[in-house]
């Protein structure tokens, strides 16, 4: 019934992003609950700034307090196998990526796993006008490439258990990867890459289907000429590597 009623209110509101809140009030009544959680978190701070909005398919309820942590909340399940899965990938990669991730921590509370996170400082991609991004372009592909090249190249001995074979090797556009790079990274003022964030996608595989679907939602916001840039870069640090 909730669902059939979400449905209909939200036939009436054209902003997805307040459709998508809407919806998830109407079916999730217990992110009421879940932002009580965050303000007692916040009970002996000086403030309490609260911003709330819900993940890719409504699949997690979203609170940012203070801009200084997230709290990822889930709402289709229990949220713990993500969330284990997340915490190791994580803390595997936090000494490796040349970009910083955000620290993490996986609190159990009542029937789920909440994921808290340390904020992330910058800016999304899509918050810069595009016309500004190509003035910048070579460099931020050049941040996106390295990237790229060392994850995948790494082979973390704490996760070879997460591999389709824990003997697999890595090689051109193989190996770990974020698994969703079109939208996960901030950038400060002078378009340096300063996080990668949400690890719930990585994998060891092919590089190729992340760029693919990068290059698909870059080119809907006027970029997608990135993707050329990133390939160019992380070629020639791949084949530089070979030559030695």
């Amino acid at each position: 019934m909730r669902h059939f009623i979400s449905n209909i209110v939200c036939g009436f509101i054209w902003s997805k992003s307040l459709r998508d809140k809407v919806r998830t009030i109407i079916r999730y009544p217990q992110t009421r609950e879940y932002v009580r959680y965050v303000r007692n978190f916040a009970k002996n701070m000086k403030q309490c700034k609260i911003k709330t909005t819900v993940g890719y398919g409504c699949s997690n309820f979203i609170v940012v307090l203070n801009k200084k942590h997230v709290f990822k909340f889930p709402l289709l399940n229990d949220g713990y196998d993500i969330a284990m899965r997340e915490k190791r990938i994580v803390d595997a990669f936090y000494g490796i990526s040349p970009i910083k991730i955000p620290l993490m921590k996986v609190i159990p509370y009542k029937n789920i796993y909440i994921r808290k996170y340390e904020f992330a400082t910058g800016k999304l991609l899509t918050e810069i006008a595009p016309n500004i991004i190509k003035q910048h372009r070579e460099h931020i592909a050049k941040q996106i490439a390295r990237f790229l090249y060392v994850i995948a190249k790494s082979d973390p001995m704490e996760i070879r258990d997460l591999k389709p074979n824990k003997n697999e090797k890595s090689g051109f556009l193989y190996g770990w990867n974020h698994g969703d790079i079109w939208q996960n990274f901030m950038l400060d003022d002078k378009f340096n890459i300063t996080f990668f964030i949400d690890w719930e996608s990585a994998n060891f595989g092919s590089l190729k289907t992340a760029l693919y679907a990068a290059s698909h939602h870059w080119d809907k916001f006027g970029y997608r000429y990135i993707v050329v840039d990133i390939m160019d870069e992380y070629s020639r640090l791949y084949f530089k590597k070979q030559a030695k």
